[in-house]
């Protein structure tokens, strides 16, 4: 299956007849990775990797799906290394970055930039963050990690923690979810870090029940607890983070007899005790490790090369 999109904005492109063309794709590449490391069907084509916000496991899982696959890569990082820094408009800096590749992967910290990009980009472009906005591909791997837990992306109860209001992987991952009958929503935050009301009208539209919730204990009975850390970042009151990031730390006592998947996009900063990791349901560094073949499949089929 072709995709039916040329640039990879957001979730909400996400169907799941994409999703699961993407899977597809996605097992033979996690196929070659394991029987012969790395391909060369890319070997004629150039990824470019624009991140001008930090990243780890998105820029390294993109750059290794890359290299996996043969692809040359050229990389700028962070704005004070580009023309940015001089007043350069995202438009501009697309327009000269697409003659020197073949595909664009940028993470940018202005929520919209994605959309702005893409619009003037001629070549495939991918969004791998815009601010607090989106995060497609996160949701993608997410997907792919629930689907190899739980063998299901329907009928699922799914709990958000503890950022729902800031977290762009929850609402990427919402939203992709929310393409899927009979799941239902329970978002875990202090009341300041609710969830958008035009985020949980958008879900309830599509016939997702939600409910809110100021107990991380809400979460524990769920088919999946997405945890993620309070997006430091994102906050206008440096006091109100200092106050409220460890307000919800998941431990291992909490999931005695539970059989919950515990997953969070990483990183890790206060939200889930080490105690956690030794337990069969902690699935956050597979969950990460999932981002390889989702990329890999990712940057072959918008290449048409798979």
């Amino acid at each position: 299956m072709s995709l039916p999109f040329r640039h990879l904005t957001s979730a909400s492109q996400l169907t799941p007849e994409v999703v699961q063309a993407i899977f597809r794709v996605a097992d033979d590449m996690a196929t070659i990775r394991k029987t012969q490391g790395r391909s060369r069907i890319l070997a004629d084509r150039v990824v470019a990797l624009l991140f001008y916000e930090p990243s780890s496991r998105t820029m390294l899982s993109f750059q290794a799906a890359a290299s996996r696959l043969g692809a040359g890569m050229i990389v700028a990082q962070g704005k004070e290394m580009s023309s940015m820094k001089k007043g350069e408009s995202i438009e501009d800096t697309i327009r000269m970055v697409m003659g020197y590749a073949d595909l664009i992967v940028m993470r940018h910290p202005e929520s919209g930039a994605a959309e702005r990009a893409a619009s003037v980009s001629a070549v495939p472009f991918i969004n791998a963050g815009d601010g607090g906005n989106e995060h497609p591909t996160q949701a993608l791997l997410d997907l792919y990690t629930i689907w190899k837990e739980k063998g299901r992306l329907s009928n699922l109860h799914v709990a958000f923690a503890c950022d729902p209001l800031h977290s762009r992987t929850i609402r990427s991952l919402a939203r992709s979810l929310s393409h899927y009958p009979g799941n239902r929503f329970t978002f875990i935050s202090p009341p300041s870090l609710r969830a958008s009301p035009a985020l949980l009208a958008e879900l309830r539209g599509k016939g997702v029940v939600c409910t809110e919730s100021s107990s991380l204990s809400d979460g524990t009975n769920a088919d999946i607890l997405y945890m993620n850390r309070l997006q430091e970042e994102r906050f206008t009151d440096p006091g109100e983070f200092q106050r409220l990031r460890k307000e919800f730390i998941l431990t291992a006592p909490m999931l005695s007899e539970k059989n919950v998947t515990i997953m969070d996009p990483l990183p890790r900063i206060d939200e889930i005790d080490p105690s956690v990791d030794a337990l069969p349901n902690a699935r956050y560094f597979a969950q990460a490790h999932n981002g390889i073949p989702i990329r890999m499949a990712l940057l072959a089929m918008m290449l048409g090369k798979a």
